[in-house]
């Protein structure tokens, strides 16, 4: 793979646009493209370890970092002559592919848990052909529910694998970048549900044959972490499936996936061959990190957005609360620097409740019509 780059596109306008040379040879991105853009800000030392900031949310036309997976499935979708999709997502996803889709006059049909409609903005779904499905249950139900969907429907679900590695490839562009140009960064931190962002990242890495790359450190929260729990029991796979219940509130209901079983090996084979950790963050341990970490991301001008005064969007505080439990536990040294993706958080606020065309309960047979 070459890093090449499209010079009149800027990174902080998109890095869609600025990586398409590298990646999407044939894709039309210009199109449906409509801002991704990504910026490191420096937020400072904390404990003599330098801090920055991958803002992948300011700049981004949904608010969070999955912008990337609506601009890129969407111009998939066009050169594949799809006209009707379905995906289901904890919040994040869904809302980048509905807002991307209903600009590009794709028909789509978003099943999201039915705890995480706050999330939502409804004017997304004034368009007339995007649909917004709740289920209630788990993720491996709101999941099931879009497959069934889907095969009624005679439509795909989308993204596909390839397609969310192709969309986090332009992250890897952008940090690959920064490290060819000479910015120093020795760990990446990032709060992971899947972990689809750090293989598409590091897959940039390995194919750009890098012969550095920071370390990588995946953070999860308390109530849910099968990642980190197989991780620090040294396991190569996630163990078989036995509990989908929270074990604490959740710090951010949209991170929940109970069993990552497709994404897991290949995460656990990215942190042994470029180095790193996973931990959990719990409750009480966010209320002090992530206050901190909180303070360092507004001084450094970037405000998260807040409804009834209650932050809409906690993955990335998630990240940033990490890294400082990494530091203040000694496993990241002092003189290193740490780089946290801040991957939602600053994005418009809601204009109004998201209210679902259906809501699929708890009882509904999934098979029913």
């Amino acid at each position: 793979m070459k890093f090449t780059v499209d010079e009149q596109y800027a990174a902080d306008r998109s890095v869609a646009l600025r990586y398409a040379p590298a990646l999407l040879d044939g894709v039309d991105v210009l199109a449906t493209s409509r801002r991704e853009g990504v910026r490191i800000l420096d937020l400072g030392a904390w404990r003599g370890v330098n801090l920055k900031l991958l803002d992948e949310s300011s700049l981004m036309a949904s608010g969070t970092y999955k912008s990337l997976d609506g601009c890129l499935s969407t111009a998939l979708c066009r050169k594949e002559g799809i006209r009707r999709v379905v995906f289901s997502s904890g919040a994040n996803a869904g809302a980048a592919l509905s807002l991307y889709g209903a600009a590009t006059g794709l028909e789509s049909f978003f099943f999201c848990p039915a705890g995480n409609l706050n999330k939502l903005d409804g004017a997304l779904f004034d368009h007339p052909g995007a649909h917004l499905i709740a289920v209630e249950g788990s993720d491996r139900r709101v999941k099931e529910a879009a497959r069934l969907a889907a095969k009624r429907l005679g439509a795909p679900v989308i993204p596909s694998l390839e397609w969310r590695m192709l969309s986090a490839g332009c992250r890897g562009m952008f940090l690959a970048e920064q490290l060819l140009r000479g910015q120093r960064f020795d760990w990446l931190a990032q709060s992971v549900c899947a972990g689809y962002g750090p293989l598409g990242i590091y897959n940039v890495f390995e194919r750009l044959a890098l012969p550095s790359a920071p370390k990588f450190l995946a953070v999860q929260q308390g109530g849910l972490c099968p990642i980190v729990n197989a991780w620090e029991q040294h396991r190569e796979t996630l163990p078989p499936l036995t509990d989908t219940d929270w074990h604490e509130k959740p710090i951010e209901p949209a991170l929940y996936n109970v069993h990552p079983d497709e994404t897991y090996p290949e995460l656990y084979r990215i942190i042994q061959r470029w180095g790193g950790d996973a931990l959990a963050v719990h409750q009480a341990e966010f209320d002090e990190f992530g206050g901190e970490f909180l303070d360092c991301v507004e001084r450094a001008g970037v405000k998260l957005t807040r409804v009834n005064g209650e932050i809409v969007e906690r993955a990335g505080l998630l990240a940033g609360a990490g890294a400082l439990k990494e530091i203040d536990e000694g496993r990241i040294p002092q003189g290193t620097t740490v780089l946290c993706a801040l991957t939602g958080g600053a994005g418009p606020a809601p204009s109004k409740p998201a209210v679902p065309e259906r809501r699929i309960r708890l009882e509904d047979d999934l098979d029913a019509d």
